[in-house]
């Protein structure tokens, strides 16, 4: 995907970030940006000594980025550190870490390469009985992954996110991306306004006082962020925007996917089936909503994009509407 916040590097630029992970005397004998993603740079990259690895390469240092995207790669490092030693769930081994943007105007790191395709490229050639596997087994790791707790919500990687409750905590991280909405002058959709909406999302947010115990949430586990081989996930990548919250928020829960085999796998009832899951979704799905509307602005998509991104904030606004009753 092309986007404002994706750098590009040169040959030399990659061959030195090769050379301080795994050595002076490594070489590459193949290299090829991977066109997924919309944040960072990605490349696969083939090594001398038979390895397959991925480069990750982060925006420039004075792209504009929205309040809670200013270290997506160290929280994704993190998460994915977390994950791999907890066990159970396959993501990649992160290699090496540089933050020091010596060899490039970005952060960089190195991860396994793991083999498979991307779920949302293979879905509609399998069949429902496939589907359906996968699905179910994307719901036990993630199940999985989010039994590892932390300390305080809020974002890995950003100072000052966490506050006393997630109720506290959330209408935070809305905040947020609203005053990023504010600074870039994104124009809102006719009918809605940035109070409106601040105000809506803290009115409907009593709900979120049952949740006490700060969880962690991949939040942006979608089928894109899957990968599968022979009818198995092999693995699940992706992780920048990982948080410490409530495992409601993961994707498959929302109004994108109406999954009923992840539920199996995951071992819960959809969220529509209890007052308190049901308005806590309805908050996350506008919360996500409204990032996915402003980063439009920062990423430069063009108007039809928009469009979408406009049409589901209306949507997803007016169905909080209809959920407070």
């Amino acid at each position: 995907m092309e986007s404002l916040t994706k750098i590009k590097l040169n040959a030399d630029a990659i061959t030195q970030m090769v050379r301080r992970a795994f050595g002076s005397n490594t070489a590459i004998t193949n290299c090829l940006e991977l066109g997924g993603g919309w944040f960072n740079t990605a490349y696969s990259i083939d090594l001398d000594d038979g390895r397959g690895v991925v480069l990750k390469a982060s925006p420039p240092e004075d792209v504009r980025t929205l309040r809670y995207e200013k270290n997506l790669m160290e929280a994704e490092v993190k998460a994915l550190r977390l994950i791999q030693e907890s066990g159970g769930v396959p993501v990649p081994v992160v290699y090496a870490y540089d933050t020091s943007r010596e060899i490039a105007d970005c952060q960089f790191f190195f991860q396994e390469r793991v083999s498979g395709t991307t779920y949302n490229l293979v879905r509609e050639l399998m069949s429902e009985e496939a589907q359906s596997a996968i699905e179910k087994q994307l719901g036990q790791y993630n199940a999985w992954l989010n039994q590892i707790e932390g300390r305080a919500f809020g974002y890995l990687s950003v100072p000052g996110s966490s506050r006393p409750t997630w109720r506290d905590t959330f209408i935070g991280m809305a905040e947020g991306v609203l005053q990023d909405g504010i600074d870039a002058n994104v124009q809102l959709p006719e009918g809605l306004a940035y109070d409106s909406i601040l105000q809506a999302l803290y009115e409907c947010s009593q709900p979120l006082l049952a949740v006490t115990k700060p969880q962690l949430v991949f939040w942006d586990l979608w089928e894109g962020n899957v990968l599968v081989n022979e009818g198995q996930i092999t693995g699940i990548i992706d992780a920048e925007r990982a948080l410490w919250g409530d495992p409601l928020m993961e994707y498959y829960f929302g109004h994108f996917s109406k999954s009923t085999a992840f539920l199996e796998g995951y071992g819960v009832p959809a969220p529509s089936a209890e007052p308190n899951t049901h308005m806590r979704r309805l908050l996350y799905d506008l919360y996500l909503a409204l990032v996915m509307r402003v980063e439009c602005d920062y990423r430069n998509y063009d108007d039809d994009h928009k469009s979408w991104m406009d049409m589901n904030l209306i949507e997803r606004f007016q169905a909080l509407q209809v959920g407070r009753g």
